[in-house]
């Protein structure tokens, strides 16, 4: 039943990114997904005691190339971080991550009209729009749980996989446009050939973070967040069905509080996981086995690998070659096609 009261949804994307390096974070153990579980560790990647981290300078580059890309302010000293919390795909208790100083601030990605779904390309809200960045940090993966019907099994093999997480400032307003967003990075990250950003392989997961408020209210509701999407429109899907569950809450008179919910892709619907009524407290510290890093090297190496990136080539297309705004976007909108048209 739909409402009278016009609600205003507010969404905020969390993007975790497998990096496409040969070797893990922090060891030389492989990256190779579909391999035998448990076959690609070692003392670092098991967190056993006494192994030490040494950085993997090709993720670092890889993470300052994707701020240039999405035209992010690159600091210039970043550092690591220990995130403390005690999970059983978390060997360490701890993850590496970077909390004050990431490699990258600000920034956006541009959205475009075939971006969005099939079925919402002729009412876009707001053409063009631009969804702002507020950070781009670099973390290890952590490993992956299996749960069986009495037992759960852990493979490391992906603990300590490079992993960007890409935070967007709270300014989707619709299902439409958190595909969007998603479909214009995965082609940005493919672009510069930092991803190969296959979320049925885990290589791109998002976590979203809505809230709904009347039209007339000024103060954002009750932020509840969803987690571990792997598929663009299966965050399409769970937006829209956690939207109007939250508007439906509201109108019977229901205080909604800050939470996290799962996705059931069979039933349709999301589910209560836990409440959260205050943040965690990961006692952040920064790594004492990591020097900062210094990124006026890292932008001298990458500076040249910065590719002609989607928008651009679109516009050039219809320049150059007089095609049509939309056969432009399709062309530009798979790197290999837009690579056989040229030939």
């Amino acid at each position: 039943m739909k409402s009278a009261i016009p609600y205003l949804a507010t969404i905020g994307l969390e993007v975790h990114v497998q990096l496409k390096t040969r070797s893990k974070m922090f060891c030389t153990c492989p990256v190779e997904f579909g391999a035998e579980p448990n076959t690609h560790t070692c003392p670092v990647c098991l967190g056993l005691p006494g192994a030490l981290p040494v950085m993997n300078h090709e993720a670092l580059r890889m993470t300052v190339l994707t701020g240039l890309m999405l035209g992010c302010d690159i600091a210039p000293i970043g550092k690591f971080d220990r995130k403390n919390y005690f999970y059983p795909d978390m060997p360490k208790n701890y993850q590496i991550s970077q909390y004050d100083m990431p490699l990258c601030t600000n920034g956006n990605v541009p959205l475009h009209d075939l971006a969005y779904p099939k079925d919402a390309q002729k009412n876009i809200a707001t053409p063009e729009k631009e969804v702002h960045l507020v950070r781009i940090h670099l973390e290890e993966d952590v490993a992956k749980s299996f749960h069986f019907e009495t037992t759960t099994g852990i493979d490391f093999n992906r603990a300590g996989t490079p992993l960007m997480e890409i935070v967007t400032q709270p300014e989707i307003n619709s299902p439409e446009e958190a595909f969007a967003f998603l479909t214009s990075l995965k082609q940005i990250l493919i672009y510069g050939g930092v991803s190969d950003a296959d979320m049925e392989k885990g290589q791109l997961r998002c976590d979203c973070n809505v809230s709904v408020r009347p039209e007339n209210q000024t103060e954002l509701g009750a932020k509840i967040e969803i987690k571990n999407m792997n598929s663009i429109s299966g965050v399409r899907r769970a937006l829209g069905f956690e939207i109007q569950r939250q508007i439906d809450a509201l109108e019977r008179g229901e205080k909604l509080q800050q939470e996290t919910r799962g996705w059931d892709e069979v039933a349709g619907e999301t589910f209560l996981m836990r409440t959260k009524e205050f943040a965690h407290d990961y006692r952040y510290f920064p790594d004492p086995d990591l020097v900062p890093v210094k990124t006026e090297v890292l932008l001298g190496d990458v500076r040249g690998r910065v590719p002609e990136l989607p928008k651009a080539k679109r516009a050039r297309f219809v320049e150059q070659y007089q095609v049509s705004a939309y056969d432009a976007g399709v062309l530009a909108s798979d790197l290999d096609l837009a690579r056989y048209f040229e030939i």
